[in-house]
């Protein structure tokens, strides 16, 4: 028995037009199936549109056992005994057994010593039926109830896909938006185009305005059942809607957010309100959320007994519902959350929000952000508070020292020896002999290094470049050389200078704080140093930390030098030969507190100050 060939009932015939598979490829366009896990059929006949939503849900790349939900109401018996043929078991079974039939045609054959193969009929004829077979596991129908206009479920679904009849489409579309409006989602319905161009009746008229509320997209489509099973002129309207899922208020957050007057900011606001407006809203809401989280976990225990899974006294009844702090499945079944564990998540989050704030971390280069956020578990067993800020604060700052030590050597490293293998990058450096070493280097005042998604693979961006890859580059050598410079140098907003230039597409001398840039699309990017002092400072600096430089550097004037430590000054100022770098020694001996004293800020580099 094929199900397929069978109609409906005379009693359901008058407004039963089965869909056409083409019109249900057009209704079901454009929708994301990896958002669609629950759908509903509420005029399913003999499943039209079932077959192409099943179709389309099959073609995801789906791993595991991720199945398709979808309920189907249905008024007419008959209809009915077709759907649980198709989706419910019986077309199954025949298919199997017919896959099974093929597959033993193809067994070995002693006589002919190999497999025996299926003629072109069969093998078309078997992969169909694999293919029907694979979609129809994916599948889970269930028919739920007979008449649309009786049916309630607090149920939620992704999708209504319908074809209700001409007569009183109306009312069937406006008891999907009903049951859509409650959680959201998707509705695809075909209606008579007569409904919506002659709204002369009042729930027509009603149905015109919801659907302009709810900006809807209309498509007019002619002779869409022409060459249908049941042929009609009629002109229909496919109707797009997408329900956006009601904003629900949390009654326990909401009460006790109005008790301490708390503006709530947004995610973007976290990390872009200044450091006064942060701090006192931030640790506000902290409190609020928590006292709201214990108050729900409170709410929980109490009515565990009132929630369990069956009327039958038992140890092993457990609550129908589970409350879980953190990752779902961490909690046993029957278990109260614990109010320790959602404190520390809490906590967790607010601290990762403090140390993502650029007004506080924005003096740190991004290695100096990783390290200190490596910090927040930590933070875990304190409480979010003004007073703990200001301590953490304080303590980072006092032992931030070492820290900017490493992160200069590692910004010489970066320029010289890093990239050393990169041809352009051999005039970066001037090579010299160091004190008890052979061959060491120093920057020149200018500086060429590879870069990397600067500019656009995109050939409608080609022409401009990425400004964050370009600021994440820049603005890490630009707070090394804060920290040399002592904020001496007036502040530029780099984000906004290397926006203006990308807009007018400007890629050569781009002026930044300390340095001129130049981008290349070819990969690189060239700096241009305009402060020699401060470059000569860096070199002194790194070149010390390494041990390049004689122990007396900075200290015994040129002529007191042993022969072996005038070499290397004259390497390292000159051209190498004697007395070379005697003059530019000397003018380092006039201003030792600029050219040798470690490197300060008159700024902390947390800023945790409210006031």
């Amino acid at each position: 028995m094929n199900a397929r060939g069978l109609v409906a009932s005379e009693e359901a015939r008058g407004g039963f037009y089965p869909t056409p598979p083409a019109l249900s490829e057009r209704l079901l366009s454009g929708i994301d199936w990896e958002k669609i896990e629950n759908v509903l059929e509420p005029q399913a006949g003999k499943g039209n549109i079932v077959h192409t939503v099943m179709e389309k849900y099959a073609a995801l790349r789906c791993y595991g056992d991720r199945r398709l939900n979808v309920d189907c109401v249905e008024i007419d018996p008959y209809l009915r005994s077709i759907l649980q043929y198709e989706f419910c078991g019986q077309r199954m079974r025949e298919l199997s057994e017919r896959i099974r039939q093929l597959d033993k045609k193809k067994e070995y054959d002693s006589e002919i010593r190999d497999y025996r193969k299926l003629n072109s009929v069969e093998a078309a004829e078997y992969r169909g039926l694999k293919r029907e077979q694979e979609q129809l596991r994916r599948l889970d129908l269930h028919i739920v109830h007979d008449d649309f206009h009786t049916f309630q479920s607090r149920k939620h679904y992704d999708l209504i896909a319908m074809n209700p009849p001409f007569a009183d489409g109306d009312a069937h579309l406006l008891k999907a938006i009903e049951l859509q409006r409650r959680g959201g989602g998707m509705i695809r319905c075909i209606l008579n185009a007569e409904t919506i161009r002659n709204p002369y009746t009042n729930r027509r008229r009603f149905l015109v305005r919801k659907l302009q509320e709810l900006e809807a997209e209309i498509k007019y489509v002619e002779g869409a059942f022409s060459d249908s099973e049941r042929r009609t002129d009629v002109e229909v309207a496919l109707i797009s809607i997408n329900i956006p899922a009601p904003k629900r208020e949390s009654t326990i957050f909401d009460r006790l957010r109005r008790a301490a007057e708390v503006d709530e900011p947004t995610p973007n606001d976290v990390t872009e309100m200044t450091v006064a407006d942060f701090m006192g809203q931030i640790v506000s809401r902290f409190n609020v959320e928590v006292d709201a989280g214990i108050e729900l976990i409170r709410e929980y225990e109490a009515m565990k007994p009132y929630i369990l899974e069956s009327f039958e006294a038992s140890s092993y009844n457990y609550p129908s519902m589970t409350l879980c702090v953190g990752e779902p499945g961490r909690l046993s079944r029957g278990s109260t959350p614990s109010v320790n564990e959602y404190l520390r998540l809490v906590r967790t989050k607010y601290w990762e929000a403090l140390f993502s704030n650029k007004e506080f971390v924005g003096k740190l280069t991004s290695n100096l952000r990783e390290e200190y956020m490596k910090k927040v578990s930590a933070m875990a067993d304190f409480d979010f508070t003004l007073f703990n800020i200001q301590q953490i604060a304080e303590q980072m700052n006092a032992e931030m020292g070492k820290g900017i030590q490493e992160t200069i050597v590692a910004l010489f490293d970066k320029l010289t020896k890093e990239h050393s293998w990169y041809p352009e990058c051999s005039k970066n450096i001037h090579y010299y002999n160091g004190w008890k070493t052979n061959k060491v280097h120093k920057i020149n005042s200018k500086v060429i290094i590879p870069t990397y998604g600067i500019f656009s693979s995109y050939s409608w961006h080609k022409e401009t470049f990425e400004v964050y890859e370009a600021e994440k580059t820049i603005s890490d050598i630009e707070k090394v050389f804060d920290y040399l410079d002592g904020d001496a140098t007036t502040c530029v907003d780099l984000h906004g200078v290397l926006l203006r230039a990308c807009e007018a597409g400007q890629t050569r001398n781009i002026p930044c704080k300390y340095f001129d840039v130049t981008l290349y699309k070819k990969g690189t990017m060239h700096i241009k140093f305009r402060n020699q002092a401060l470059v000569d400072r860096f070199n002194i600096y790194c070149c010390r930390k390494k041990n390049w430089l004689p122990p007396s550097y900075g200290r015994t004037a040129y002529k007191d030098m042993t022969a072996e430590e005038r070499t290397v000054v004259d390497g390292f100022h000159g051209d190498g030969s004697e007395g070379t770098g005697e003059a530019s020694y000397q003018v380092v001996m006039a201003k030792p507190a600029y050219y040798l004293a470690e490197p300060t800020k008159k700024m902390p580099m947390l800023m945790a100050h409210t006031t």
